[in-house]
């Protein structure tokens, strides 16, 4: 039950993010389980194998914030264990089947050559820690930023909604005298 409710949460996640596509025609919906372990490939050179996902990355809002990718260590200038992170516009995912939940499988392709993924970011301990600190910080910043804007918008409608009585008993007294 636990690994369904996984299935069904990290497919909602996948859906959620816009530019995670298939090659053909978007599906709606992406299963993460399927998707770690598929195989990566060069966009410009699609029967060039580079790697597999190694990890789908999900920020706080449930939208994919991008892929670990292990680089094949027979790529010049790769390593052992050689960990890439992959920002979400940087890749796509074509569905290879799915008909069915139990034959889901996928290839991701990379929008650049090679030469440019050796640049994306090594994914390390440091990486990891940096990287959840930025993106803890962002989200802080947005909720505060948000809360603050909030706040803005209650304190300029109360003060409007204020003056909007005064003026209208101003007026009320004005038209009260002169009846008199």
């Amino acid at each position: 039950m636990k690994r369904t409710h996984t299935l069904l949460a990290s497919a909602m996640a996948v859906t959620l993010c816009q530019p995670v596509l298939a090659e053909t025609a978007p599906e709606g919906l992406y299963s993460m389980d399927a998707l770690i372990g598929a195989d990566v490939f060069l966009a410009t050179d699609r029967n060039r194998e580079v790697g597999e996902v190694e990890d789908v990355l999900v920020a706080e809002n449930m939208k994919v914030h991008g892929l670990v990718v292990e680089l094949d260590d027979d790529l010049d200038g790769v390593g052992n264990d050689d960990y890439r992170f992959v920002e979400v516009r940087q890749f796509s995912v074509a569905t290879r089947s799915g008909d069915r939940l139990d034959r889901v499988s996928y290839a991701v392709f990379l929008n650049e050559d090679l030469d440019q993924v050796r640049d994306y970011p090594r994914v390390d301990n440091d990486w990891w820690a940096q990287t959840k600190e930025a993106a803890a910080n962002i989200w802080s910043n947005t909720k505060s930023g948000a809360s603050s804007a909030w706040q803005a918008t209650k304190d300029t409608t109360s003060n409007v909604i204020d003056k909007t009585k005064e003026t209208t008993r101003d007026v009320l007294e004005s038209l009260q005298r002169t009846l008199e």
